[in-house]
């Protein structure tokens, strides 16, 4: 168990190390907690960081469900999230049962759901902006009154400011590697300007760059690295401007999910601003040769421009998410103007549960990262979680799914795991 008047040093503030930077000095104020990252927050780079999130219940993993319903009702009362919250509902279009699995697990949890289904023809007349849209397949739709989503930077930049505001000290400085000593005890970081930074716990929350991180930092042991744990894995987005003059069209527009052979993909209704968010699910890896270990390694491209809102994405990306913005709109589409695209990179593991868990080959050492593309949503109660697995007190049913080694069961959403590799996608070189 770690004392109170320990020293943490917290790798990543996205919304796994944001969160626990808050929860740690929230508990225990006296501790000096310093939260690293590459850039000023929110990191434009960083997964968590993006115009909007969606923030859901329906899972048909029963644990993530609950947790997600312990959220959102934090999402709708905390004045640090509230005004990031959107509580527009969400509508499944979708041949694959996800709808009716839902409310079967509603119903095992006991919880009063308001949850239910439209045909298409219903779906369309309650929600007209989708009225072209091809749901060629679907017989029935899911609907949430209760789902959403969150504005991605704003309430990421929020947290951060809370946990300062607390009286964590932020630093801007890019990580090297690891520092161990002769025990092979984690005691701190080394700078890319060879400054080292050390601490009594250092906590990765590193996402997508966990694996390269580990394996830089310890090339020739294989105990310490992330080995088949988890992959870097990106996911492409577009952002498209609604003209003001049809803004209109959108009102009371709730997210939608597409689950189609044809289409795979979501659209998050406009920002105030009039941006206009799509999601395209099918997922890859960019798997590269770490030469100091000898061992091919995802990792997100080193150019930020592959990493952040830019025209730098491969043709096939944009035309694959492009499908999703005609499979939505159908005709509207032509009026909408394309701001730009991103590949979001986030750490995927192979069953989608998280990793919160000290690593066992190192002490000192700590991971709170792998959120496999739908951590985002937990925010306001997963940094709780890990204080708790730093504290020793993490309930067992979550330290067994969240340790660094654990049996590969079920998936929590499986539909976001890599099925290709950016080599292998047309004009991957593009910029």
């Amino acid at each position: 168990m770690s004392s109170p008047l320990s020293s943490y040093l917290i790798v990543g503030a996205g919304v796994f190390g944001a969160t626990t930077a808050l929860e740690l000095k929230r508990q225990f104020p006296t501790a000096r907690v310093s939260l690293l990252d590459r850039a000023d927050f929110p990191n434009p780079s960083a997964a968590s960081h993006d115009v909007n999130k969606i923030i859901r219940a329906d899972y048909g993993d029963l644990v993530y469900m609950k947790l997600a319903l312990e959220a959102q009702n934090v999402w709708r009362n905390d004045p640090i999230y509230k005004p990031y919250y959107h509580e527009t509902g969400m509508l499944y279009a979708e041949n694959k049962g996800m709808g009716k699995t839902f409310i079967e697990n509603y119903k095992k949890i006991d919880f009063q759901h308001t949850s239910g289904f439209m045909s298409p023809l219903e779906a369309k007349l309650r929600f007209p902006a989708f009225k072209h849209a091809n749901w060629t397949g679907v017989t029935k739709t899911y609907y949430n009154p209760k789902s959403g989503w969150g504005d991605g930077a704003g309430a990421l930049k929020s947290v951060i400011q809370a946990s300062i505001d607390c009286g964590v000290e932020y630093k801007i400085a890019s990580v090297s590697r690891l520092s161990f000593n002769e025990s092979q005890q984690c005691v701190g970081v080394v700078l890319d300007d060879a400054i080292e930074i050390q601490a009594d716990k250092i906590i990765l929350s590193t996402g997508a760059w966990t694996p390269t991180l580990l394996a830089d930092s310890a090339p020739n042991n294989e105990m310490l690295q992330a080995g088949d744990r988890m992959i870097a894995a990106g996911a492409i987005q577009c952002c498209a401007i609604v003209p003001p003059e049809h803004a209109d069209r959108f009102k009371n527009s709730p997210v939608l999910f597409n689950g189609m052979a044809h289409t795979e993909g979501e659209s998050i209704p406009p920002t105030e601003d009039g941006k206009l968010k799509f999601n395209y699910e099918v997922s890859f890896t960019n798997k590269l040769l770490h030469q100091p270990s000898g061992k091919v390694i995802s990792a997100p491209p080193r150019e930020l421009s592959r990493c952040t809102w830019s025209q730098d994405v491969p043709e096939e990306l944009k035309d694959e998410v492009g499908i999703v913005m005609r499979h939505t709109y159908g005709d509207w589409v032509n009026d909408l103007q394309v701001e730009g695209f991103r590949m979001c990179w986030d750490a995927i593991t192979p069953n989608q549960d998280w990793i919160i868990a000290q690593h066992p080959y190192s002490d000192r050492l700590y991971l709170a990262t792998g959120g496999s593309f739908h951590s985002w949503k937990f925010m306001p109660t997963i940094g709780r979680y890990v204080v708790q697995m730093l504290q020793g007190t993490l309930p067992d049913e979550f330290a067994s799914r969240w340790a660094w080694d654990r049996p590969i069961e079920g998936g929590a959403l499986p539909e976001f795991l890599p099925q290709r590799d950016l080599k292998d996608i047309a004009d991957h070189t593009a910029g």
